[in-house]
């Protein structure tokens, strides 16, 4: 397996999608052969019978890359929910090695392969003990399973010194490696007292660094995000793990 990195967030819609794409352009921008994966999308467009993964979708678009959508985002529900329980309603099943295989077969294509999970690291996928182990099979399993190191997404918000602490303690917790903390401003206007002390709380409590804080983008284009990842994204630093 090629290198490579998993952004998780400490809950949905922190904008892993985003910053996994912020991630790809600073890398490409090194003139590194980048691919993008979401092994699993829920909440995804029925067009026809045909689901669309809209973050997938914007993934392959900000990365230029040709590989077809069945590689880059290979299980996909209709249903907004957690995968298992997704998988559930929808009457097919999350099946591991899928998602293994579409990512061995990226990582003989690139040099580098960005990894956006969904949800957060406890988010169910599977209601079985798929390697062996309890009830469930994680997020988080999923990560030692590809065995990458884990980039934590988080918000600036009321609520995130709690959310991230717990977030970056069970990933270590499970031996997970974490390169750090990415603080993502993924609404508008947000810039109260909360937003303006949590940086430095988290920077100061938290066992990983912070290795950026992406600002509110309101127009996103790869030109816009190329510019944004040469300002925030160290790619040195991921290169390291």
């Amino acid at each position: 397996m090629s290198k490579g990195i998993f952004i998780t967030g400490t809950d949905t819609d922190v904008g892993k999608t985003v910053v996994s794409a912020l991630i790809a352009r600073a890398f490409i921008s090194r003139g590194i052969k980048v691919g993008v994966m979401k092994p699993v999308e829920t909440g995804c467009i029925n067009d026809k019978g045909i689901l669309i993964p809209p973050d997938g979708v914007f993934l392959k678009k900000m990365a230029q890359v040709d590989d077809s959508i069945d590689l880059i985002v290979p299980v996909r529900f209709e249903h907004p929910l957690a995968p298992m329980v997704a998988s559930q309603l929808g009457g097919t099943s999350v099946e591991v090695d899928r998602l293994i295989n579409a990512y061995k077969n990226l990582s003989n294509k690139y040099d580098f392969v960005v990894v956006e999970g969904i949800g957060g690291l406890l988010v169910p996928l599977t209601r079985i003990g798929y390697r062996g182990g309890g009830s469930c099979y994680f997020v988080s399993d999923l990560v030692k399973e590809l065995k990458l190191p884990l980039i934590i997404v988080t918000r600036p918000t009321l609520g995130t010194i709690n959310h991230t602490l717990l977030t970056v303690n069970h990933a270590l917790k499970e031996n997970i490696k974490v390169p750090g903390i990415i603080i993502n401003c993924n609404e508008p206007s947000k810039d109260g007292i909360a937003e303006k002390t949590n940086p430095g709380v988290l920077k100061e409590l938290s066992p990983v660094p912070v290795l950026g804080i992406v600002p509110y983008i309101e127009n996103i284009t790869a030109d816009t995000l190329d510019e944004i990842a040469l300002k925030v994204i160290d790619i040195d630093v991921l290169q390291l793990y």
